[in-house]
């Protein structure tokens, strides 16, 4: 009862815990809806739920039936309004709808973006416009968090203080669109006019489109804010540069295109801090990665990447809006220059299309740009990526151990040289135990498990062996982040290991399997069963080799394609050189369709007798009387007359005897009427095949009486035993008739 008693218990905390955890709403909500966006803070205490959303100061309070809330809000206006919200299988997300029909949905932030530490800064124009274009960037990647702070830094008229905040939010939106149409050069904000004024006028690169942007300082304060124009100007002003650029609306995702430098550096940012929610194609397709060896790509583009984000992390903030963005230009745009290399990114040709990419040589010298700037501050951390964890921890333990196992040789750090050398050793290690996995696995089919210790090693342990080290040194190297050079050929050597081991491999098994089904060919009535097999068996360890040769091909970038492809060209000569082969493929082909023969049939071929021991695609492989192998092409065969003695039924002897001149008629007609009545009777003899018995021909020394007859074998023993009791019946007979016989030697 006791122990029924505890199970109870457990299964409902179990439950109760599984359910929480489906139902689980506390926590940080982003929220779309039909107006804008606003941030929703919820706190659960078991059905009751609680919560505040920015904007407008607001309030919620409601009760979880299942995995549903409803709820009613309060803004600060006083205005109340109910709310259902369903939340998902995952818990990270819910959809909903309020009192009006209007739908809304929720998502959990994933992690926090370097953009949440973004300053305002209002104490001077030049601040105050670069500390909103700031919250605009990090906004528009999804930091909702800091959507007040934006207004905040607008200065709004009357009329425009009426609106609803989502009118407000709108406006802001619309004014940050505009701005960022333009190219910002912060020494606008101090030339003369800039200073006299309070304003200054951004230019839309490549178009005569201007803007002008206003600063008013709020009442004698250090705070300056920027004057927002009403709604109509910033409808014209917005469509005025939509057009200039040949669009007619915003494209959220245009900068996915990389269409400008900077669609390209916003691209770069933005998915970067979502490298794990499927930013990475994104980063990557900004890497102009032609000078990296096209083998490592995946493994150096994280790292390549993150040098690249770290330093242009410490050149200074980053301001989408003072990168240049006319289309039309093609001129390289130098982000960063430095005596090592500068960050440049320019235009290239990708699929038949232009893209603005960071430049092959600033991907090539990222490395030591970034060891020369490692010890300047981050303008905040670089995200670190997650195939990248592992080599900046080892690089730091070595940085702790000494600084000295820092120092470079050859390209690369002393920690990385010893680590190699450590791994390969684990490597050789590794591969070495494996041997025993592979000796007991073998050991436990029934087809293998009789082959000695030297056979399994042969054909098994040592492949497994060379791809274990191989794979083993790959991945590991892999982690230390090592220079491009080193590891291009670090992983075109562990590749060719890995080619062979498969090769390897994969040949010995298909060896085994078609070995396995040759037996069991054998075992069937049908004659052209062993042949195919032996067929199929060729053909397969022929396509493993020339996979094998065309991978390695592929390993060592040998442009084997462009001679696969010129074989169309040359095909003509192709073909005549190679029209032996050709022909004896053919011939194969023949074999089987007419079945000649099966392997273990005994036939001849012109002058040649010999038992059938393999039919291969070239050839066809016979042993001969005298014990020796002979090999005759496929092709040779079919124009050949074939005699396959096993497909006789019974065996023919042929005998003749001599008799002297002067036996009578009577007697050798008496002869002829035994003779063939004790064949026809005879167990051995097959009675349903001719019999021929008596005189053939009178010659000066004799009569000639011929036997022909078929006997019941199989074998050459079987016709020898028969053919000899037979023979030796018959000379009984013809002495029992007092017949005298003329020896051979007098004939």
């Amino acid at each position: 009862m006791k122990l029924t008693m505890r199970f109870l218990f457990l299964w409902i905390i179990l439950n109760t815990a599984i359910f929480a955890s489906a139902t689980n709403w506390t926590g940080k909500w982003h929220v779309n809806w039909v107006s804008g966006i606003f941030i929703l803070q919820l706190e659960q205490h078991g059905s009751d739920v609680n919560g505040t959303y920015e904007p407008s100061n607001g309030t919620l309070q409601g009760k979880i039936k299942d995995n549903v809330l409803t709820a009613v809000t309060h803004n600060e206006n006083g205005v109340k309004n109910k709310i259902t919200l369903t939340l998902s299988k995952s818990g990270n997300s819910f959809f909903g709808n309020s009192q009006y029909g209007n739908w809304m949905t929720g998502i959990r932030p994933s992690k926090e973006t370097h953009f949440s530490a973004v300053d305002v800064n209002t104490s001077t124009p030049l601040k105050a416009f670069y500390s909103f274009l700031a919250l605009g960037n990090a906004v528009r990647a999804g930091n909702y968090e800091i959507l007040e702070k934006t207004m905040d830094i607008l200065q709004f008229s009357d009329e425009q203080k009426q609106l609803r905040h989502a009118a407000k939010l709108a406006l802001s939106q619309k004014f940050f669109n505009i701005i960022d149409e333009c190219m910002v050069e912060s020494l606008d904000f101090f030339k003369k006019s800039a200073l006299e004024s309070h304003s200054i006028v951004l230019h839309q690169l490549g178009t005569d489109v201007t803007v002008p942007v206003s600063f008013i300082q709020e009442g004698g304060s250090n705070n300056w804010k920027i004057k927002l124009p009403n709604e109509d100007v910033l409808q014209r002003t917005l469509k005025a540069l939509l057009k200039a650029r040949g669009k007619y609306e915003i494209d959220p995702n245009a900068n996915l295109s990389l269409s400008t430098p900077r669609a390209t550096i916003r691209t770069f940012y933005e998915e970067y801090d979502h490298w794990e929610e499927g930013g990475k194609k994104y980063v990557i397709s900004t890497l102009n990665l032609s000078e990296v060896d096209p083998a490592i790509h995946e493994w150096q583009a994280p790292l390549l990447a993150y040098y690249l984000k770290s330093v242009m992390d410490r050149i200074s903030t980053m301001v989408y809006q003072e990168i240049p963005n006319d289309p039309k230009s093609k001129k390289p745009y130098v982000h960063f220059y430095h005596d090592i290399d500068n960050i440049i990114i320019a235009p290239y040709m990708v699929n038949g299309k232009t893209v603005w990419q960071f430049a092959p040589q600033t991907l090539v010298t990222i490395d030591e740009l970034y060891n020369e700037m490692e010890n300047v501050k981050e303008k905040y951390p670089t995200k670190a990526i997650s195939e990248n964890n592992l080599y900046f921890k080892l690089k730091s333990t070595a940085k702790s151990i000494s600084p000295w196992l820092l120092h470079k040789v050859n390209y690369s750090e002393i920690w990385q040289i010893i680590l190699l050398g450590f791994i390969v050793l684990i490597a050789l290690g590794i591969a070495w135990l494996i041997r025993y996995v592979v000796i007991y696995f073998f050991k436990k089919f029934y087809i293998t498990k009789r082959w000695t210790e030297e056979m399994i090693t042969l054909r098994y342990i040592r492949p497994v062996q060379i791809g274990t080290f191989a794979v083993v040194l790959l991945n590991a190297a892999h982690q230390l982040g090592l220079p491009n050079i080193i590891f291009s050929l670090i992983k075109a050597f562990t590749h060719l290991l890995m080619v062979v081991s498969v090769t390897w491999i994969l040949y010995n098994l298909v060896s085994i399997f078609f070995a396995i089904l040759l037996i069991r060919a054998k075992k069937t009535s049908t004659n052209v069963d062993e042949i195919i097999v032996s067929l199929l068996g060729s053909i397969f360890r022929i396509l493993i080799i020339t996979a094998a040769i065309f991978t390695v091909a592929e390993i060592f970038s040998i442009p084997y394609k462009t001679v696969v492809a010129g074989l169309g060209i040359g095909g003509l000569a192709f073909a005549i050189a190679a029209k032996d082969t050709i022909a004896n493929f053919f011939g194969s082909a023949i074999i089987i369709a007419d079945r000649p023969f099966k392997t273990g049939d005994r036939i001849r071929i012109g002058s040649d007798i010999g038992v059938i021991t393999n039919v291969g695609i070239r050839s066809t492989k016979i042993r001969t009387t005298q014990d020796t192998i002979l090999t005759v092409p496929n092709n040779k065969i079919t124009q050949e007359m074939i005699d396959n003695y096993s497909e006789r039924e019974a065996m023919r002897v042929d005998s003749d005897f001599y008799f002297a001149l002067d036996t009578p008629k009577a007697v050798l007609d008496k002869l002829d009427i035994e003779i063939s009545t004790f064949l026809r009777e005879h167990e051995a003899v097959n009675s349903k095949k001719i019999i021929l018995t008596g005189v053939n021909d009178f010659t000066k020394r004799g009569i000639y009486f011929g036997v022909s007859f078929f006997v019941i074998a199989t074998t050459e023993m079987q016709y020898s035993d028969i053919r000899h009791r037979i023979m030796t019946d018959l000379g009984q007979i013809i002495k029992d008739n007092g017949i005298e016989m003329v020896m051979l030697k007098e004939i």
